[in-house]
């Protein structure tokens, strides 16, 4: 049982806002179109046409959100997952940045020191040299005293020289190992942005073969249909046919009977060999007749589809492979940029189609859609067999000519 328009618009009505799709905007449409043929045939098309192009440019925007909402959550899943990358890059570089002016401070805080000891060696060896040459001028010697005191301030200044060089050892290997955490941040930022790099080409291949298989699936459909209709349109020749065959039959036997000729007895076969002599003799008179094998035929169109699937793959990748150097010669030549939202080009809105035609016929192009896509998918239902058979044989991909010919066979 088919589903009523009307009934079915309707029921689309009340339906959950964030369920809607593109068909059910189509089915509102249609609900839509039939109301205003009731208005037009009631009170003419003048009572409705201002109404009419702002109630056209409502179903156009809920079209488009529609649509949007179905194609948006992937994409912004990616972009966020962008959004979310670009942000921890940058704050790894903030960290960089600041580890690096906490290494510049500490390294000029550690030469200040150095300076400082090196300028207090320098006097003290100033020192000591002047002792030393007062030292020699004296003859007078040292007491045990004065020695001993001698030696509590070198010992102290050994004390002194051995924790400054502790300290400044400790300083650079903590230079070392920040200097060793920070390449290893860098390695992590490069991985990532290779990464991310590997998943933008990822999702670009499978777009590329999404949009490879569609057109494939459209194509085959289309095949499909051309074949059904030439399959109906064989099926009518061969009942003409028949009934010529018939007519011809029944001719046959009046003349036989107004002669007074009497039928001779059927022998078993004889019907079959009547019968297979016309249908030779029909044979030799149509000019479509085979004239290869079966076998052949089905080689030479399994070669011709090889080759025609290969030429597409090829065409398709040398496709791929110049897109791909259009964008590395885009990417180096342009710098990398700022994730801004950028909105996907709309489709041609359906609803747009509407201002085509007139006031009367404007809705009801969406119900004569909808009634040319439940034929088609029943006609597909109808020829399930001839589906069974073409999976058989998926790998021969037969075209037009050669399913007509297999008929013909």
């Amino acid at each position: 049982m088919e589903e009523d328009p009307g009934s079915a618009a309707e029921s689309v009505l009340d339906k959950n806002v964030a369920e809607l799709t593109v068909m059910d905007v189509y089915d509102i449409a249609s609900l839509v179109g039939h109301e205003f043929e009731r208005v037009i045939d009631q009170h003419g098309c003048e009572a409705i046409a201002r109404l009419m192009p702002k109630v056209v440019r409502v179903l156009e925007i809920l079209e488009v959100l529609v649509s949007r909402h179905h194609v948006a959550p992937e994409l912004d899943e990616l972009r966020l997952e962008l959004d979310r990358l670009r942000l921890e890059r940058m704050d790894r570089i903030e960290k960089e940045r600041k580890h690096q002016k906490e290494l510049e401070l500490v390294e000029d805080v550690w030469r200040g020191e150095a300076q400082d000891l090196l300028s207090q060696i320098a006097q003290l060896q100033e020192e000591n040299k002047q002792l030393m040459t007062n030292l020699s001028h004296k003859d007078v010697s040292l007491s045990e005293e004065e020695f001993q005191k001698h030696e509590g301030m070198s010992e102290r200044e050994r004390q002194v020289m051995k924790k400054l060089k502790e300290v400044v050892d400790k300083q650079r290997d903590e230079i070392r190992a920040k200097d060793r955490e920070l390449g290893l941040k860098n390695e992590d930022v490069e991985a990532l942005q290779q990464q991310q790099t590997r998943l933008m080409k990822i999702n670009h291949d499978l777009r590329h073969r999404v949009t490879v298989v569609e057109a494939q699936g459209k194509a085959l459909i289309e095949q499909k249909v051309e074949l059904e209709a030439d399959l109906q349109t064989k099926e009518q020749e061969m009942g003409s046919l028949r009934a010529e065959l018939g007519k011809l039959r029944e001719r046959l036997q009046g003349e036989l009977s107004q002669n007074g000729e009497q039928e001779p007895e059927a022998e078993p076969g004889g019907e079959e060999s009547v019968s297979e002599a016309e249908k030779a003799a029909m044979e030799l008179k149509d000019p479509n007749r085979p004239r290869f094998t079966l076998q052949e035929l089905r080689d030479v169109l399994h070669e011709r589809n090889e080759l025609k699937s290969k030429v597409f793959l090829l065409q398709e990748e040398l496709a791929y492979y110049k897109s791909e150097e259009i964008e590395e010669e885009n990417r180096m030549l342009q710098p990398p940029p700022v994730a801004h939202p950028r909105m996907s080009p709309q489709p041609e809105s359906g609803i747009k189609r509407l201002k085509e035609g007139p006031l009367s016929d404007g809705f009801s192009f969406f119900s004569r859609d909808k009634k040319r896509l439940a034929n088609t998918q029943r006609t597909v239902h109808t020829q399930e067999s001839f589906g069974q058979w073409a999976n058989s044989h998926r790998d021969d991909g037969y075209t037009e000519q050669g399913q007509e010919a297999l008929q013909h066979l």
